[in-house]
């Protein structure tokens, strides 16, 4: 919806993008407002795999309207897929997380995009010669304090070829598992060169993304990277990921397996730490003892309950035999009772070698009890440290997604 020019802002000498909307002559208030809410929405996010919006406003009085982002260097994915066809499978599991990250970013502002495609997907040029993926065109976007956008004059928004079922039913309550799906469509394409739903217009093509299974990937693409694709693809929205990070985890797990960057292939450079995507409880892969040669272990609860009872009642124990010990032995003969009543007198001349020692005195008991202390210390274990080919449909305004 619009026309995109490069421009420079001269105090700041810093350069933009401006996107100018081309509005219909009959627009009403509502293709206004669309545009105004996908310029706040982007701001608001402020994420590496979200294009960065930096202003928008009208170019004059209830004239046109302008909207102002970082410029990229790069190409669309829709390009991409295009001139070179097919991506091989690292490279589109790649994209597809840095994307879900994206889509995560959204989704924990309340906002679902609904017209997740490649051409909204841009491959920027990264610091380090790769590419990071963005997310572009925010304009029909649903938040979740919005519940009436589900079509506007009548028309279901978004691109056909990559709707979900609900979109395609029209139905009112389109949450963020429909984000789910039409990623999914987008890995698919990536790794096939085609849609998984295809027909020969929009009536015939609605009906099949609703009720018909897609049509198989080759068996060439790896079956973790499959199985993956096909449960972002299920009807049923319960029966997708449940949210972008579990999608964006399952990629990762699936990533390992997939090899290494091919030389002269496209690289997909990291915007941030990964154990950030993992979704509370899932199972991670178990850390790298400090010490090969000492395995690390870790003490249950019980056993950790039971280890410290142990060293209490050794202490208690060594504490009443010296203090029994103490009792038994009993005064030397001829030195003062220690419950004279008398005032104390003077301490008496060092005695003879054959002399047994006096007895130490009750307080220094408590001495005993720090010095085991320490000893549980000892049997704390040391902690562990972690470590193509097909050309790309046509999905243009004028033919949409088929």
């Amino acid at each position: 919806m619009g026309k995109v020019w490069a421009a420079r802002h001269e105090l700041l000498g810093r350069d933009f993008a401006l996107k100018f909307a081309t509005l219909p002559l009959r627009a009403g208030p509502e293709v206004r407002a669309r545009f105004m809410r996908e310029a706040q929405t982007v701001g608001r996010l402020r994420h590496p795999n979200v294009v960065d919006v930096a202003d928008f406003g009208e170019v004059e009085p209830g004239g046109g309207l302008y909207l102002a982002m970082e410029l990229l260097e790069g190409a669309s994915l829709a390009e991409r897929i295009a001139q070179h066809g097919l991506l091989r499978p690292r490279e589109a599991a790649s994209i597809a997380v840095e994307v879900a990250r994206g889509l995560s970013a959204a989704h924990a502002a309340g906002i679902v995009h609904r017209d997740i495609k490649p051409e909204n997907i841009f491959l920027a040029r990264g610091p380090s010669g790769g590419v990071m993926p963005k997310l572009l065109d925010f304009g029909i976007s649903k938040q979740k304090e919005d519940e009436t956008l589900a079509t506007i004059n009548g028309q279901n928004l978004g691109t056909p070829a990559y709707m979900s079922p609900e979109q395609a039913l029209g139905e009112l309550d389109i949450d963020h598992r429909s984000d789910i799906w039409s990623l999914g469509v987008v890995l698919y394409e990536m790794l096939s060169g085609r849609h998984p739903f295809v027909a020969p217009n929009y009536q015939a093509l609605l009906p099949k993304i609703a009720d018909e299974p897609p049509t198989p990937l080759d068996e060439v693409v790896p079956p973790p990277l499959r199985r993956i694709v096909y449960r972002c693809l299920e009807k049923r929205r319960e029966d997708r990921y449940p949210d972008a990070d579990a999608l964006g985890a399952a990629l990762e797990d699936v990533l390992g397996s997939l090899g290494q960057p091919v030389p002269g292939g496209l690289v997909v450079e990291r915007t941030r730490a990964l154990p950030s995507l993992r979704p509370p409880g899932f199972a991670s892969v178990a850390p790298v003892a400090a010490h090969p040669s000492r395995p690390a272990t870790r003490l249950s609860p019980a056993g950790a309950i039971a280890l410290t009872l142990a060293v209490a009642l050794v202490t208690g124990g060594v504490t009443l035999l010296y203090k029994r010990a103490a009792r038994d032995t009993g005064p030397a003969e001829g030195s003062p009772s220690p419950v004279a009543t008398t005032p104390p007198s003077p301490p008496p001349a060092p005695l003879p070698s054959a002399a047994p020692p006096p007895p130490p005195a009750p307080t220094a008991a408590p001495s005993v009890v720090p010095s085991a202390a320490p000893s549980a210390s000892t049997t704390k274990p040391p902690r562990a440290q972690s470590t193509g080919s097909g050309k790309r449909p046509s999905t243009s305004v004028t033919n949409p997604g088929f």
